[in-house]
């Protein structure tokens, strides 16, 4: 990981103060505003968010609320009853947690410089996905990766466990000229297409609120994700 210098927060403190009381504009330091949290200090709060074991704890614990869902609700699954469950990737499926870490929580661009081809399962979301397999349920992933990593992104899911999905939706590569839309649009798209071809989506599972939002899901299940946000 990249290392960021380290001073001491009350000496920090002390000289930003006085930097920031010698060239604030007046308007300013008499508007009741004060500075966002420093950076260093952001990324040492995450860092420790992760490596307490927080993190994880807190992933197990909506995971296995999904469980017990799809326990009490679907014991005995009928063979003419089309029940889905549908898993997003990044960082529901899959963790990008050394890419994130190396660039200090960065807005990187994940295609060019970090392979996505060795993401390692994330443990209760996998153990949740062969759970929902098992009760008969047909499991479907819906990623806002591009069509263009499919290979990719498949050979990592098997090479971690997941395996016998029944189809991955990818975000088309935009039309040159086009912007691609954001994940609350495109996503509740994929849903509605699963829906159209007879299921009955019972869960939805991701760790952004555009994975969840919009059609079809009766329930949903949102993981913890303070490391970045999409819409």
């Amino acid at each position: 990981m990249r290392r960021l210098l380290h001073t001491p927060f009350a000496a920090l403190a002390l000289f930003a103060a006085a930097v920031f009381s010698q060239t604030a504009p007046d308007a300013l330091l008499h508007s009741g505003l004060t500075e966002p949290e420093n950076h260093t200090i952001t990324v040492e709060r995450l860092m420790l968010y992760h490596d307490s074991g927080e993190y994880e704890r807190e992933i197990r614990e909506v995971a296995n609320a999904a469980r017990d869902y799809l326990e009490s609700r679907f014991k005995n699954v009928r063979k003419d009853e089309k029940l889905a469950a549908v898993f997003d990737i990044d960082e529901t499926s899959l963790s990008n947690w050394a890419a994130m870490q190396d660039c200090g929580f960065c807005s990187y661009n994940i295609q060019v410089k970090y392979p996505i081809d060795h993401d390692p399962a994330i443990t209760p979301v996998l153990e949740l996905f062969d759970y929902a397999k098992e009760r008969g349920i047909a499991v479907f992933f819906v990623t806002g990766r591009p069509e263009t990593q499919r290979q990719l992104t498949v050979d990592n899911l098997h090479e971690v466990g997941y395996s016998g999905w029944t189809d991955l939706y990818m975000q088309p590569v935009p039309p040159t000229g086009t912007v691609k839309p954001p994940a609350h649009v495109f996503k509740p798209q994929n849903r509605q297409a699963i829906t159209d071809k007879g299921y009955r989506i019972v869960l939805n599972i991701g760790d952004q609120a555009s994975d969840l939002s919009g059609c079809c899901a009766e329930r949903v299940f949102k993981l913890p994700n303070p490391f970045y946000l999409l819409d």
